[in-house]
């Protein structure tokens, strides 16, 4: 029995092929567009690691640390409009605990300009340079205000779990932008 060209079997062999090879350019589709999704989300996971550090314990430490010197140069010399922090890209930004005013965190590609953007009128707080050595650490906190910028150096000692402040001098070599 011979087909004709235009016969009902000839179209229905021709429909299936066409379906299949539709199903397998959507299939096609579906697959790259999932590619890019976990692609894009890899690259988004991979950036916010990037911007707001990896954390872990050391991090934690160091905001410890920012925290008692924070607290201790707040109690001593007066509150402040803003509090500025210097961090490394593998730091997590934690809480401080200052609610009068603004907290920046600022890393080392950001400091030269905010410091020259900055609204010199408020005053602030630049802690920066933090050195810890097992139980002790250092750090040098720039005071702000107007024109007039204080440098010191504090000393801080880890005790029964909690840093507290041992020693308090000026900074002989300030390091602020």
């Amino acid at each position: 029995m011979k087909r004709k060209a235009g016969s009902v079997l000839r179209a229905a062999c021709c429909v299936t092929e066409t379906k299949h090879a539709v199903r397998n350019t959507n299939y096609g589709r579906v697959y790259q567009v999932r590619r890019y999704a976990i692609v894009l989300a890899l690259l988004v996971l991979l950036l916010s690691t990037l911007a707001c550090g990896i954390g872990g314990p050391i991090s934690g430490r160091n905001d410890d640390i920012r925290r008692a010197a924070l607290a201790y140069e707040l109690a001593t010399r007066g509150p402040v409009d803003e509090v500025l922090v210097a961090f490394d890209f593998t730091e997590v930004r934690g809480n401080l605990g200052f609610k009068g005013g603004n907290t920046v965190w600022l890393n080392w590609t950001a400091e030269g300009e905010y410091f020259r953007q900055r609204d010199a009128t408020k005053s602030y707080l630049f802690l920066h340079d933090l050195n810890r050595d097992g139980g002790s650490a250092s750090i040098l906190i720039d005071r702000g205000n107007g024109g007039e910028v204080q440098h010191r150096k504090l000393s801080l000692r880890e005790e029964g779990g909690a840093w507290a402040v041992v020693s308090d001098e000026p900074a002989t070599d300030p390091a602020s932008p």
